[in-house]
């Protein structure tokens, strides 16, 4: 009669464990929020900001190029060779 008992005393206290270690885990509302990813006409609006972010996702294109900074880093540098910085903000604007 004791030995279940003890089976039964067991297995409640490691479910009560589990439950502690499940409240310690991180939950979605405290993990730090991604950054900003700038669009096409915020990089064509500040040339200093796109050539930093242009110089760095060149430099890393197996981490950082498949980025959302890096991908509108590099339209916003298409755009601004094909159009002139003034005609692809305005062709953005639109």
């Amino acid at each position: 009669m004791k030995q279940p008992l003890l089976v039964f005393g067991s297995l409640l206290m490691l479910a009560a464990c589990g439950d502690k270690a499940r409240d310690k885990s991180p939950s979605r509302s405290t993990s730090p929020e991604p950054p900003k990813v700038r669009t096409v006409l915020e990089f064509l609006e500040n040339p200093e900001a796109l050539d930093e972010t242009w110089a760095k996702c060149r430099n890393d294109l197996g981490v950082l190029g498949a980025t959302g900074e890096c991908v509108n880093a590099g339209y916003a540098k298409e755009r601004l060779m094909m159009l002139g910085r003034e005609r692809a903000i305005q062709s953005l604007k639109r």
